[in-house]
């Protein structure tokens, strides 16, 4: 009998784990408030059988996956967790802090944080693919309460779907996904709140403006949740940024041509080593 996988949430991150561990030979069993995400994932032969009501999950997968906006996950961990005890319970949430403190509190010894560093900026299980987490970076965030044997199980499940696995306290993992995605995802929602619509300006925005946009277009709610579940961390970092940004202006009223091109020299070089250490 195929080790079952359970999937409470099919748009993009969970309809690509649905596709990903179909094609590794798991049967999966999916949860969505839309129906027809479902249905639609069972005529594709990625899903074998629909969930109806998280309340009446069954004891019997050997791993579930919640795949919902973070300020859903808690709610949906309490119910999974008071039915699914051996099997291991893990999330896809951008941020940690929140449920894997919830889990330590609430002793769900078999809950382990996660998070794939993979996306894109669609949004529902239509533009899901099985590759998506080819070569990407997969943050587990184990606390003192997990088994070792699981936070392995839960590894090796992870690679064999093509993850480079990296294991990280929860609250450090917030800190740095802040950094690199959340505050990135407000400054280009400003960028693109500051056209506020007007034909002239979205008529001539080119591929720069595009290219430095186009995470605007993912879920609005998905990003409204990331903010205020990271809200502390994410206040620091636009206090910084404001800063940065006062010292930019004062620079340029001042003419201090050399403080402004440092300026762009800087983000030049770091930006060249980023990319250059990706590849």
């Amino acid at each position: 009998m195929r080790e079952r996988i359970l999937i409470a949430g099919l748009g993009l991150i969970g309809g690509s784990l649905a596709k990903a561990f179909n094609k590794c030979g798991y049967e999966i069993h999916a949860y969505d408030i839309n129906k027809s995400t479902v249905e639609k994932a069972i005529c594709e032969g990625i899903v074998k059988e629909k969930i109806e009501n998280l309340d009446e999950a069954e004891d019997e997968y050997a791993f579930s996956f919640i795949c919902v906006p973070v300020l859903e996950s808690i709610p949906i961990l309490s119910k999974l967790s008071s039915k699914i005890k051996n099997g291991i319970i893990t999330d896809v949430g951008s941020t940690k802090t929140q449920i894997c403190k919830y889990s330590i509190e609430h002793k769900i010894t078999n809950f382990i944080g996660g998070h794939p560093m993979a996306g894109t900026e669609k949004i529902g299980y239509e533009y899901s693919f099985d590759t998506l987490f080819n070569g990407a970076y997969y943050f587990i965030t184990p606390t003192g309460i997990n088994r070792k044997e699981d936070i392995e199980k839960l590894k090796n499940l992870l690679q064999s779907i093509g993850c480079k696995v990296e294991e990280i306290d929860f609250e450090l993992h917030d800190k740095i996904t802040a950094v690199i995605s959340h505050l990135p995802h407000v400054v280009s929602a400003g960028l693109v709140n500051m056209l506020n619509s007007s034909e002239i300006y979205c008529k001539f925005a080119g591929g720069g403006f595009k290219d430095i946009t186009r995470i605007s277009s993912s879920s609005p709610k998905m990003w409204a949740d990331i903010s205020v579940s990271n809200k502390n961390v994410l206040l620091e970092l636009i206090d910084t940024y404001i800063e940065l940004l006062k010292n930019f202006k004062l620079s340029l009223q001042n003419q201090n041509y050399n403080e402004i091109y440092s300026y762009f020299e800087k983000a030049k070089l770091i930006r060249d080593k980023i990319v250059s250490d990706g590849k």
